[in-house]
C-alpha cells in the first residue's frame, strides 16, 4: 500500500490536472500524517464511504513503534473526525482487530461503538471431505438465475441490520451475469477452477447459499456462506463440505473465508472442517 501511495504521490500534479480536487484519487489520498524531524511517523486515511454519501471511513491508522504511547494516534484520529465533521458527515466508521487493546481503548474513548465482527479463516490444504446428506426436508441444488431475488431476500434476513446499515445489500449482488458465466466456462476450459453456487432449499424457499470463487490475493479459493436464522446450526457443515469437494477437484488449497461473528454456527462449521482463525476484525462506528 505504501508503494502504491508513493507512486500516486509522484503523479500528484498530473492527477490533479486530470481529475481535479474532487476526483476519486484525491478522496483516496485524503487524511493526515504526523511529522517529526522531517519523517512521517504516523498516518490516518479518511475516505467517503461508497454509500450512503454522508458516511465516512477511517483506515490505515498507524504510528511507528518508537513513537507509540505519546498520544499521536489519538491526535490523528481527532483530526480525522474533525475533518469529517467539517464535511458534514453523519457518521465515521473503522475496522480494528479485536485483540488490539491499545487501539480499542483509544477508539472507545473517542466515542466509537462496536457493531459486528468479521472472522478471517484459512484452510491451508484441502482434504476431500465426506459429503453429508442434507437433513430431512432440505434439498441442495445449483443456483439458478431465477434465484437472484430470493437470494437477495435471504441475505436481508440473514445479515444483521447493523451490518446492512454499513454495507447495504443490493439485489444486483446476486445476479449471475453473462460475463460471469463466460468467465467460468473459460476457466474450466483452461483447467482452472470455475465458480460454484449452491443453494439449500426447504419448504419451497431458500434457507442457505454457499459460493466458491477463485481468490487472486491468496492464489486459492474464497468461500462465502449465508444461512437463514431459522436454519442455523442445521445446514452449514453440509454446504461447506459440498464447497470443499468442488475445490478439491481443482486444487488442494489454500481456501479462505470471511464470516460474520453474528453467525457463530457458521464459524463453528468452518473450524470443524479444519479452518483456523487468522484474525477477527471489529467494525466500529461513531455517529456525529
Amino acid at each position: 500500500m505504501l508503494r502504491e501511495m508513493r507512486a500516486l504521490g509522484r503523479l500528484g500534479p498530473l492527477l490533479w490536472w486530470v481529475g481535479g480536487p474532487a476526483s476519486g484519487v484525491h478522496q483516496m489520498l485524503s487524511g493526515f500524517v504526523w511529522l517529526e524531524e522531517g519523517k512521517i511517523v504516523g498516518n490516518v486515511t479518511v475516505t467517503r464511504a461508497p454509500y450512503p454519501g454522508d458516511r465516512w471511513i477511517i483506515s490505515n491508522v498507524a504510528v511507528a513503534p518508537p513513537y507509540r504511547g505519546r498520544g499521536i494516534g489519538r491526535r490523528l484520529m481527532e483530526a480525522a473526525i474533525e475533518m469529517v465533521c467539517g464535511r458534514r458527515g453523519r457518521s465515521v466508521a473503522l475496522q480494528v482487530r479485536d485483540d488490539n487493546d491499545p487501539a480499542l481503548h483509544v477508539y472507545r474513548a473517542l466515542g466509537f461503538q462496536g457493531l459486528f465482527g468479521t472472522v478471517h479463516l484459512r484452510l491451508d490444504r484441502v482434504v476431500v471431505p465426506e459429503t453429508l446428506p442434507p437433513r430431512d426436508g432440505i434439498r441442495i441444488r445449483p443456483f439458478a438465475s431465477s434465484d437472484a431475488l430470493t437470494a437477495y431476500r435471504l441475505a436481508c434476513a440473514a445479515i444483521d441490520q447493523s451490518a446492512q446499515d454499513e454495507h447495504p445489500v443490493r439485489p444486483a449482488q446476486f445476479e449471475v451475469t453473462v460475463e460471469q458465466r463466460l468467465g467460468d466456462w473459460l476457466r474450466k476450459m483452461a483447467g482452472r477452477m470455475p465458480s460454484l453456487r449452491l443453494v439449500a432449499e426447504g419448504d419451497a424457499r431458500l434457507v442457505g447459499i454457499v459460493t466458491v470463487q477463485a481468490a487472486a490475493q491468496v492464489s486459492g479459493s474464497l468461500i462465502t456462506l449465508t444461512v437463514h436464522p431459522n436454519a442455523r446450526g442445521l445446514i452449514e457443515e453440509t454446504l461447506l463440505r459440498h464447497a470443499l469437494n468442488h475445490v478439491s477437484r481443482w486444487s488442494h488449497g489454500p481456501v479462505v473465508a470471511r464470516h460474520p461473528t453474528f453467525h457463530p454456527a457458521g464459524v463453528a462449521a468452518f473450524r470443524s472442517l479444519g479452518f483456523r482463525t487468522e484474525r477477527t476484525l471489529l467494525w466500529m462506528r461513531r455517529d456525529l
